[in-house]
């Protein structure tokens, strides 16, 4: 046999010794992946009827929604306080407060409502946060602010927002809904530099959750013409950024309802 027959013999035995390429062979990770959310959505579906004095069908139906429509921002949630299933109870408090009419009275009762709104949410839903300082609600002579420390919203250095945060903010739009306002989103942190090469600096943290939040609100139905993220930085701390304890409470976002009537936020800002 010559060199060539031999070489040409070899090179036919490697191919038919090599394996088949089997491009589908990792498609069960699919498949089981799907069975551990039907699973998942079985016992979720058992505790719901297990539930006392609740309506079992409607609470099967909230946590069925909750499992399978809910956008899962984080796959690490901080959790703070009692979980929250299925949609809160603030139609209820929006339902108690009529929305008014004459149009002479609209500012200031929108005003008061919301602040009144807000204020029953945080006392009734999240009372546990509330006595932490983990959120506030406030009001001066031209906004209603709604404070939330951002250990309550995000992870440590991100900006994607965790379930409680969605939870929270699904109650907060609904009463934005309810009472239409200008809407201005603060993002603030605290002195210290950003560890992250991705995110770069304070600046660029600060508005990505702020921008992170108004997308929820807007996702949630807010007229996005009437909201708008800012982010500050460290350049407008509460306190001095002397120790951990003072960073923590610099580390927020705001949420700042107007208490004056516009048409957009554009105009209220700059016309």
């Amino acid at each position: 046999m010559s060199d060539v027959e031999s070489r040409s013999s070899k090179r036919r035995k490697l191919v038919k010794s090599s394996p088949v390429h089997a491009s589908g062979k990792d498609r069960w990770i699919l498949s089981y992946a799907d069975f551990i959310t039907l699973l998942f959505a079985f016992f979720v579906a058992l505790y719901s009827l297990s539930l006392k004095n609740s309506d079992d069908e409607k609470r099967l139906k909230e946590s069925l929604q909750g499992v399978f429509e809910a956008v899962q921002k984080s796959v690490k949630p901080i959790n703070i306080g009692e979980p929250i299933v299925g949609e809160p109870k603030d139609a209820e408090l929006i339902e108690s407060i009529p929305i008014p009419q004459e149009a002479a009275d609209v500012e200031e009762d929108q005003s008061s409502a919301v602040y009144a709104l807000l204020s029953r949410l945080v006392e009734q839903q999240f009372s546990g946060l509330h006595q932490t300082g983990q959120i506030q609600v406030s009001e001066s002579a031209d906004w209603v602010s709604l404070e939330m420390k951002s250990a309550l919203l995000f992870g440590t250095g991100e900006y994607e927002l965790t379930n409680e945060a969605v939870a929270l903010l699904i109650m907060v739009a609904n009463v934005l809904k309810a009472y239409p306002s200008a809407v201005i989103v603060e993002g603030h942190t605290d002195n210290l530099p950003v560890n992250s090469p991705r995110i770069g600096n304070n600046w660029n943290l600060s508005s990505l959750r702020a921008s992170s939040v108004v997308d929820e609100l807007v996702y949630r139905g807010m007229n996005p013409a009437m909201v708008a993220p800012m982010g500050f930085a460290s350049e407008h701390p509460k306190v001095r950024n002397t120790n951990d304890f003072a960073r923590q409470q610099n580390r927020r976002v705001v949420i700042r309802i107007s208490k004056r009537r516009a048409d957009n936020l554009y105009d209220y800002l700059f016309k």
